[in-house]
């Protein structure tokens, strides 16, 4: 049995799907330097700093901005519990793989909300833990038509409970696993400082390890012009087997204005294999000698052109673009492990990345970054036509 271990972002995701970027109320709210809690297309702010930034609270300027609309769906968010959920749909339950997610929730009723869409997906809910103040949440703000109808968020987070949320939350047992994962720790501001100790602890272990990364406003609200730390500096880089991070993020982290300076800063300090996300542009990619994963020149590869003309086209679409990068990772991650199951010592990043351009496309067709299937294993079987074509696409076999 492959095991796999999660922690990090888990929140309650509340989704106006129709804000449009380019109004005057929206650039009302928008962002006049780095820091100030203003609102950015694709990137985040927290409430209490939007809240300053606004000079009002935060549901009379969502009343502003979304027209008194009331949200359009509410799912289960956060690039950690996104990326694991995903992951235990398209492995299944039972056989041979386990999935388990460690989160926070509040002592509220969004609590049993987001538990009961948490555990729909098969991941194990033993590790959440309940914490003093509200279950932590996202107002996504949805323009479908930015950028030429590509999509982008504005988002603002209310940490929550998941500010106490940390390493004594984590049983033991957390690193008894074959893949361990800290995914969007930035938004669980206790766990992402101890990040160093954690990732040691769990490469210590012998488990192939995983960052995928958020918008760390905390840390841009800090210092806006240095570089953002993974962890308390950057030693946690030497215990990270494959780190995943849009390429804002990218940037932060290693102070370099591009992807592939920003692959060069991760290798010098011993990531084994990265992955830079762009959205709908490319994708860069590259895993080095002495990783966990076969070695891969750095090179770029497309998102799926199959979802793009779908997206363009008449299939009356009407998702959007939240989770999109969170279901990416979760691809990486189960092709992963599928790659291990199969005896595969040194997975191909390649073949990891056909799962991740079909999940992270995927994920445009419905609202929010969770899935609702009506049967185990619905997805996969939906997913797998579009992992076939990005073989095609790029030319490889399986």
């Amino acid at each position: 049995m492959v095991r796999i271990s999660g922690t990090g972002c888990s929140l309650l995701d509340y989704i106006c799907a129709d804000v449009d970027f380019g109004s005057a109320v929206f650039d009302s709210y928008r962002s006049r330097e780095a820091g100030d809690g203003g609102l950015e297309p694709g990137k985040l702010v927290f409430a209490e700093d939007f809240e300053r930034f606004a000079g009002r609270p935060l549901e009379k300027a969502l009343t502003e901005l979304t027209g008194g609309r009331e949200p359009d769906a509410c799912n289960v968010g956060g690039p950690g519990v996104i990326a694991l959920a995903h992951a235990a749909q398209l492995l299944g339950r039972g056989g041979d793989f386990q999935v388990d997610f460690a989160g926070a929730v509040g002592e509220d009723g969004a609590a049993s909300r987001l538990l009961d869409m948490v555990a729909a997906s098969g991941l194990d809910l033993s590790r959440y833990a309940t914490k003093p103040g509200r279950t932590p949440f996202t107002m996504v703000l949805s323009d479908p038509r930015f950028e030429g109808g590509k999509g982008e968020r504005s988002f603002i987070n209310e940490i929550g409970a998941a500010q106490d949320f940390g390493p004594r939350d984590l049983p033991a047992s957390f690193f008894d696993a074959e893949i361990v994962v800290f995914g969007g720790t930035g938004l669980t501001p206790t766990m992402h400082d101890a990040l160093d100790g954690l990732l040691a602890r769990a490469r210590g272990k012998g488990s192939f390890t995983v960052v995928n990364t958020v918008y760390d406003f905390r840390n841009q609200r800090r210092d806006p012009v240095g570089r953002w730390p993974l962890g308390s500096g950057d030693e946690a880089y030497a215990s990270v087997d494959l780190l995943v991070a849009d390429l804002e993020e990218a940037r932060r982290l290693s102070g370099a204005d591009e992807a592939s300076g920003a692959l060069e800063f991760f290798r010098s300090r011993g990531v084994g294999a990265a992955v830079v996300t762009a959205g709908t542009r490319e994708i860069r990619a590259a895993a080095w000698k002495g990783g966990r994963f076969a070695p891969l020149a750095e090179s770029s590869w497309p998102v799926s052109a199959a979802i793009l003309t779908e997206l363009a086209g008449e299939r009356g679409v009407v998702g959007d673009t939240t989770g999109c990068g969170d279901n990416f990772a979760g691809g990486l991650i189960a092709s992963a492990a599928m790659q291990l199951a199969a005896g595969r010592s040194a997975p191909d990043l390649v073949e990891a990345l056909a799962w991740a351009t079909a999940s992270g496309g995927f994920a445009r067709f419905h609202f929010g970054g969770l899935y609702s299937e009506s049967r185990p294993g619905e997805k996969r079987t939906l997913l797998e036509p579009y992992v076939e074509a990005w073989r095609r696409q790029v030319g490889i076999l399986r």
